[in-house]
Formats: C-alpha cells, structure tokens, sequence
C-alpha cells in the first residue's frame, strides 16, 4: 500500500460518515483519493457545480455559505473541520449540484478528494458502507435542528459560550468577526463585543485570532441547556 493510500485510509476509517464501516471496505475508495490544499478564502465549489468529487477535510476547515437573492449577505450553513465531509449529502442525490458555496477558512486547508461515482457505487453495493452513511446523515439531521433550535431560541451569550466549548479541547483559530457572526446569527459588532467581554471576565485567551478556553465550568454555565444538549 503506498503512502498516499496508507494517509486517505486513516483519515477515511475517522471519517464519521464512514463511521463503523470495515477498513476492508474503505481500502478501495482510499486507493483512489488525492490530497490538495487551498489558501484562506479560496473555494472548494460553488452553488450550482456539478458534483463530481467528495471532499473530506485533512486538516484546517472550510466554511460552507449560501448567498442571499441579491448577493449582499452571506449565511454560514456550517464550518467543516477535519475528517468532515462537505456537502456530503448533495452528493447522494438524484439532482448532483452543489447547493452552496464553500471556501476555506485557514491557511493551508488540506482536503481528500474522492470521485463521487466511485463513493455511490461503494456506498450502494456495500452494506457496512451504506449503513455507515445512513447513520452518518440520520445524525447530522439531527444536529441542524438543533442548530435550528439554538438560533432561534437561545441568546448570543449562550451560542457563543457553546460554541467554545465545543473547541475547548485545543487552542482554535476563530473564524474572522464575519464569519462567526453568520454561523452563530449575529452581526460582527456583537460578536466583537461578547469576545471581549468573555475575554475581560478571564472566560477565555485570545492571541490574535487564536482563543483557548480558560474557565470552561462558567463557559457551561453561560452556554446553559446548549451545553447540556452537547454533552459538555
């Protein structure tokens, strides 16, 4: 097995959407994967491509968005980290374009790349693969409501203070002001005024654009039944 194989197969059997699955299964998609990375800000796809490959993160994150009627606001739909997949439900479907954009949000993005017709034929004819994937988007299913419920029911206090929770594990490079304010649907003036508020209470450490949780027992609080939901 050759390196770039040995990478895409250890990065495929952490995938969630192939979570569960045989690495035997695996091993004939991870045979046909490449690498590329991307600067921050370049895009991956846009709305409307046809879709021809899966992606799946490497390493950074990549932001998928959908542009408003006139072209004048952006909606962060969500931020994809590593072993992520992008738009990964777009490609299952009948109708195979890309129903947003996505672009990266550091750089260097480094991202796998999968023929998609190669990943449909495994996925149909495969049943640890098939079941992999249906759990996989049963879960993410699950997730957007959540997400749904948390904008529209929570204040922005609570979704910031779970979503740094959510990356408390390691230092995390934020997104720009923009960006965290359209996944967390805000404007960037309140983002920049609760980052510093956390900030001055001691909650968090920021270094340019790179926060670390500091005081992760009040984060939860703040972030309240968000947190609780997540497990934190």
């Amino acid at each position: 097995m050759g390196f770039v194989t040995a990478r895409a197969l250890s990065l495929l059997v952490r995938a969630p959407i192939f979570q569960g699955a045989e690495d035997a299964d695996l091993q004939p998609l991870a045979g046909l994967a490449t690498f590329s990375r991307l600067s921050r800000g370049q895009h991956l796809f846009q709305a409307g491509q046809t879709i021809e490959s899966l992606y799946i993160v490497a390493s950074g994150s990549v932001r998928v968005y959908r542009l408003s009627r006139g072209g004048r606001r952006e909606l962060t739909l969500h931020v994809e980290g590593p072993h992520q997949v992008v738009a990964g439900g777009a490609a299952f479907q009948s109708r195979a374009i890309y129903p947003a954009h996505a672009q990266a949000l550091h750089s260097p993005t480094e991202m796998l790349t999968l023929p998609v017709d190669a990943v449909r034929h495994a996925v149909f004819n495969t049943p640890t693969l098939a079941q992999a994937v249906i759990a996989y988007f049963a879960r993410r299913q699950a997730e957007l409501l959540g997400r749904l419920d948390t904008l529209i029911f929570s204040e922005l206090g609570e979704r910031l203070a779970a979503y740094l929770l959510e990356h408390a594990a390691a230092p995390h490079a934020l997104p720009t002001n923009s960006d965290l304010a359209a996944l967390l649907g805000t404007v960037p003036e309140l983002i920049s005024r609760k980052l510093g508020e956390f900030y001055r209470l001691g909650l968090i450490v920021l270094e340019r654009r790179t926060v670390r949780v500091s005081d992760a027992a009040e984060l939860a609080r703040l972030a309240g039944g968000i947190a609780r939901e997540a497990g934190h």
